[in-house]
């Protein structure tokens, strides 16, 4: 079925907490993060409280979001997010221009945003509290490798379960890649193994990767980071 992308707006937050928890509810390493008796439905309202205030109008002077929708339903069945450097956004700042505005989410109310962080602190939010030694080392790794060098960082990818397979995770990072080398800017992405053949497919190139074996904590052994950078002077 046809789609196309457009603009996250602020009254997604019901498709969009849809497409991106069943996009990762079967994938070990994410399920391992919430408490084993988790249910899928009671997952997907307490997202929809929070994504409007914890995602979609949050840090917008630097947060770029991108949809893919369903063409005949009006489903979201895709979303990519990416965050622009500090100086970048500053640049803009500085010279009136906002960058990449055609993926910056509108301006809210006030009373819209203090309605979203009240639903959003009304919401429950309780990951997994002893799998510290795990994030870690990918924490340690993300801080040292994005240090040295200003990127925009592709900060998540989620595809519709049903509509896997069919290009749009590809359309999505492409999107951003285009816009990247309009810039001039590299790309940084931590990636885990369902995604990085993608990545490595499209041109990026991997820096580093932390493998671990997380069975100890009810995973399937394979809690494995890769640190990538696309670079058009690279490919």
């Amino acid at each position: 079925m046809p789609y196309s992308t457009h603009p996250i707006t602020p009254s997604d937050a019901i498709p969009l907490a849809r497409n991106n928890c069943t996009a990762f509810w079967h994938q070990p390493y994410w399920r391992i993060m919430w408490p084993k008796d988790m249910q899928l439905p009671f997952m997907l309202a307490q997202v929809e409280k929070r994504i409007t205030a914890s995602v979609i109008i949050n840090n917008r002077d630097a947060m770029r979001h991108e949809k893919a929708v369903d063409d005949e339903t009006g489903e979201i069945i895709g979303y990519c997010r990416w965050m622009l450097p500090e100086w970048l956004v500053q640049r803009g700042k500085e010279t009136g221009e906002v960058i990449w505005k055609e993926r910056q989410v509108e301006e809210v109310s006030e009373d819209f945003r203090k309605k979203a962080e009240e639903e959003m602190e009304g919401a429950w939010f309780e990951p997994r509290e002893d799998m510290g030694e795990l994030d870690e080392k990918i924490d340690e790794a993300m801080a040292r490798l994005s240090r040295d060098r200003e990127y925009i960082k592709l900060e998540y990818l989620a595809v519709y379960p049903e509509r896997q397979g069919q290009g749009i995770g590809t359309a999505l990072v492409e999107s951003g890649i285009r816009k990247a080398e309009e810039l001039g800017v590299p790309i940084f992405v931590m990636g885990f193994d369902v995604s990085r053949r993608l990545y490595m497919r499209l041109g990026f190139r991997e820096m580093e990767s932390v493998l671990q074996d997380d069975r100890k904590f009810g995973g399937d052994g394979n809690y494995n980071a890769y640190f990538m950078v696309y670079d058009k002077h690279l490919v």
